[in-house]
Order: C-alpha cells, then sequence, then structure tokens
C-alpha cells in the first residue's frame, strides 16, 4: 500500500510544490496552515525511500490521511484562484487569510460532524457565504478578521462540548514525533561581529 501511496505522492508533489514554494517564497499564511502535513510526507518518502524507516499500518494511516487531506487543501485553493482572481496568484495572496478562514471552517464543519454535534448549520453558511463574497468584491479584510470569525463560529457551535483537534494539530505532532523542526527561525545577521580578529 505504501508503495503506491508513495507514487501518487511523488507525482502529486512534482505537480503542486511550486504553488507551496510560492506560498513559503511570500510569507503566506497558507503556507504555515500546510507546512506540517507537507513536510511530514515530504520527510516519510525521503525516509523509507533511503530505507531508515519502513512501512507500517501507522505510517500509511499518516501518509493516506496527509496526503488526502492536503490535497483536498490545495485544490481549493485553486478553485478559489481561478474562480475569484482569475488565475492571478498574487491577487489571491491578498486574500490569503480569507482563504484560511475558509478551509479551517470546513475543516471544524467535520470536526463537528464527526463528533455527532450540531451547530446552527445556517449560521456558519451566512459566514461562507460572507467571506466568499469578500473574495468576490475584493474587500478590504478588517484586523478584527479572525476573531469576527471566530466570534461567528462560537456561537453557531453554541453550548455543545466541543474539542477541536484538526488534521493540522495532528500533524504538527506527528512532525514533533518525527523530530522535525516546523518553524525555524532565520537567523540574520546585521553588521560585523565587533570583536578583534
Amino acid at each position: 500500500m505504501m508503495e503506491d501511496l508513495l507514487k501518487e505522492y511523488r507525482s502529486w508533489k512534482k505537480e503542486n510544490a511550486p504553488f507551496y514554494e510560492e506560498l513559503k517564497e511570500h510569507g503566506s499564511i497558507l503556507f504555515d496552515r500546510f507546512q506540517p502535513v507537507f513536510e511530514v510526507l515530504a520527510f516519510i518518502d525521503c525516509e523509507i525511500g533511503a530505507s531508515r524507516m519502513e512501512a507500517n499500518d501507522d505510517l500509511d494511516k499518516i501518509f493516506s490521511v496527509g496526503l488526502e487531506y492536503i490535497n483536498d487543501q490545495f485544490q481549493t485553493c485553486k478553485m478559489y484562484m481561478d474562480t475569484y482572481f482569475a488565475g492571478d496568484f498574487h491577487a489571491f495572496l491578498d486574500y490569503d487569510k480569507v482563504i484560511s478562514a475558509l478551509l479551517y471552517i470546513e475543516d471544524v464543519r467535520y470536526e463537528l460532524s464527526e463528533q455527532g454535534l450540531s451547530p446552527k448549520e445556517e449560521e456558519i453558511d451566512m459566514l461562507v457565504e460572507e467571506l466568499e463574497l469578500m473574495l468576490e468584491e475584493r474587500r478590504t479584510v478588517p484586523d478584527t478578521f479572525f476573531l469576527y470569525v471566530d466570534d461567528v463560529m462560537h456561537t453557531a457551535i453554541g453550548e455543545q462540548e466541543f474539542e477541536f483537534t484538526g488534521i493540522i494539530d495532528i500533524f504538527v505532532d506527528v512532525a514533533d514525533t518525527l523530530g522535525l523542526v516546523l518553524d525555524e527561525e532565520e537567523e540574520i545577521l546585521i553588521g560585523k561581529d565587533l570583536e578583534g580578529d
């Protein structure tokens, strides 16, 4: 099974790595969102390819879930880029917060259904419509945008006991378990070291 997954992944990566690299280069919030899943998949592929790691049921499951998830997320991003920005990557990036919020809402919806909870769907639908209208009309994204999205989602969920652990959170833990460092800050030296020769 892992052999087929790796073949599928390598084909997917060849097609999608440039999009990921562009997000990274432009410091997009979407890069931060995708990084745990993308890097875990790349690491597992590399380790198995170099025979430093052996495939097993757990790795199969992690890899399968990660690949399906990131593929769906990338396809959704590309659909928004084509639909609202005529394929213009830079215009799309101006609204990466809105796209990220739309992806987050879908993650929460999925988790709610998995936990058998019933949010006020009409409120979530209205929020999605409002965010898509922001994209369509190229509205200014307010500084309080994420607070607003969280507030609407909390209202829609109501008093139900809900603990949200999304796929991205799980992959952050997997990355940690594998020893991957995801948010390494690059050190920048300004000026010269003032010590003598």
